[in-house]
């Protein structure tokens, strides 16, 4: 039976997760109680519930069903999560019991990153000694279907510029800023670029940029900082952006206001337009281009065994 694991960083489930899950980053030790009020107002002021679990949920059942029409061998796909429930070590429990010999593991992320690169490691290590196949789902950030929902996104808030304003409009791809350490980075840095490239070439934009995000203007953070990339492209004459995220499909509550109502309020006061690229979430083609992409990942002769 083949087990996919889709995993994130971490996905409240309620307002009363917000302490133990900032304890469990910091493990175990209690967030100081301005850090709490803070995220805990921005999730009140999304005025919904995280999006990055809502997404991740309905992903793993749509993948499912996905695949169980693609693969004539039985498909089972599980959440798991390194800060929140389901923790890890618990989903693999599970999925042991359940029979899982072929274990696949998927992060939300189609890029590199350090988080990602621990979860496909923790997984090995956690099933070492156990009679099943082990495959990491890496290097997927170049697959078409998944190139295909970025166009996507990027070209309907580009249209969404007034027209006249579009030769003048740059688009900002942003991911999280990493400390600088030119050997951890490369992976992280090189993806990154291959993909906002990738993207831009099939969405036929040419005024794109690499910029990131949460550095909080460190100057021995990975930069430019995407807000300080709007006020210098706008002194060179560009009266329109667009900001899209690359590093996970489904947005969380930092990402969503960093590249959103923070970008948008310099843009309100630079008076130039603003639009905000959808993430690739749980549609329906971002759930058809992970089908294709595990897909491609199971070897021909489990895809077969009944």
């Amino acid at each position: 039976m083949i087990g996919i694991i889709y995993y994130a960083y971490g996905a409240p489930k309620s307002l009363d997760d917000v302490t133990p899950y900032f304890s469990h980053i910091m493990k175990g030790k209690t967030p100081p109680p301005q850090v709490i009020a803070n995220v805990t107002a921005q999730f009140k002021k999304l005025g919904g519930v995280d999006p990055l679990a809502a997404n991740t949920g309905r992903i793993a059942k749509g993948l499912e069903h996905a695949l169980q029409k693609r693969l004539s061998q039985t498909v089972k796909v599980y959440n798991a999560y390194k800060h929140t429930e389901p923790y890890i070590p618990n989903v693999i429990d599970t999925m042991l019991k359940d029979g899982i010999t072929t274990f696949i593991t998927l992060p939300v992320n189609p890029i590199m990153s350090s988080g990602a690169s621990a979860f496909h490691d923790e997984v090995k290590s956690l099933l070492e000694g156990h009679n099943v196949t082990v495959i990491p789902a890496k290097n997927w950030h170049l697959n078409a279907e998944l190139l295909a929902v970025y166009q996507d996104r990027i070209r309907r808030a580009y249209e969404w510029m007034p027209a006249e304003k579009r030769a003048q409009t740059h688009v900002l791809y942003t991911v999280h800023s990493q400390p600088i350490d030119p050997e951890r980075n490369e992976s992280y840095v090189r993806q990154f670029t291959e993909l906002a490239e990738a993207v831009s070439k099939v969405a036929q934009i040419d005024n794109w940029h690499i910029t990131y995000r949460s550095g909080h203007g460190k100057g021995d953070w990975l930069g430019p900082n995407v807000k300080d990339s709007i006020y210098t492209l706008h002194g060179e004459g560009a009266q329109g952006f667009v900001t899209c995220e690359l590093l996970s499909l489904s947005a969380d509550i930092e990402s969503y206001f960093e590249i959103g109502s923070d970008c948008q309020r310099v843009c309100e006061e630079l008076q130039v337009e603003f639009a905000q690229a959808e993430f690739p979430g749980d549609s329906y083609d971002t759930i058809q281009a992970l089908a294709v992409i595990v897909e491609s990942f199971i070897p021909a002769e489990s895809q077969l065994r009944s």
